[in-house]
């Protein structure tokens, strides 16, 4: 492995949702992401880690974290650290995107744990019956997340 990996992202033109930065920067011991949510969107579902400790960087615009049963503001130069058994998801503000990034750190054997997998700390534990609060009674969720649910399957039977 090289000393050091680096890549660039337009911060301008980031792609929509979460982006893993696992295979760019060729990550083994702590999880990168970006996350540019459009207004009015987020996460479908809760999740929360065997392990991963995750702290959310807004970069800019703002939104809300829901951990467990509290709904948290976020505002551009928010850090929020969320503990790996607390359900969490965020969302971006109705009037406006919300983009930032995420970081994850466990022990650094055993992960990922799944070959296919697009994340190096493949700990997490979707909750596909807890939906945020901004996603409760919509069927089009349930499609997402019953889609979403088949794939995380199909690349932990892969192995």
């Amino acid at each position: 492995m090289e000393q050091f990996n680096k890549t660039n992202l337009s911060m301008d033109i980031l792609p929509q949702w979460l982006s893993s930065l696992k295979k760019p920067l060729e990550l083994s011991g702590v999880g990168v992401a970006t996350f540019n949510l459009p207004a009015g969107k987020g996460y479908t579902f809760m999740h929360s880690h065997d392990e991963q400790e995750e702290v959310y960087i807004v970069l800019s615009g703002k939104g809300i974290i829901q951990i467990e049963d509290q709904a948290i503001d976020l505002v551009s130069g928010d850090f929020v650290r969320v503990s790996p058994s607390a359900r969490r998801a965020i969302k971006a503000d109705d009037e406006s995107s919300m983009t930032g990034i995420v970081v994850g750190g466990v022990a650094k054997s055993g992960y990922p744990r799944y070959k296919g997998s697009k994340t190096l700390i493949d700990d997490g534990v979707p909750d596909w019956e807890n939906l945020p609060p901004w996603c409760e009674g919509n069927e089009t969720i349930l499609k997402i997340n019953e889609r979403l649910e088949s794939e995380r399957e199909a690349i932990k039977s892969a192995g």
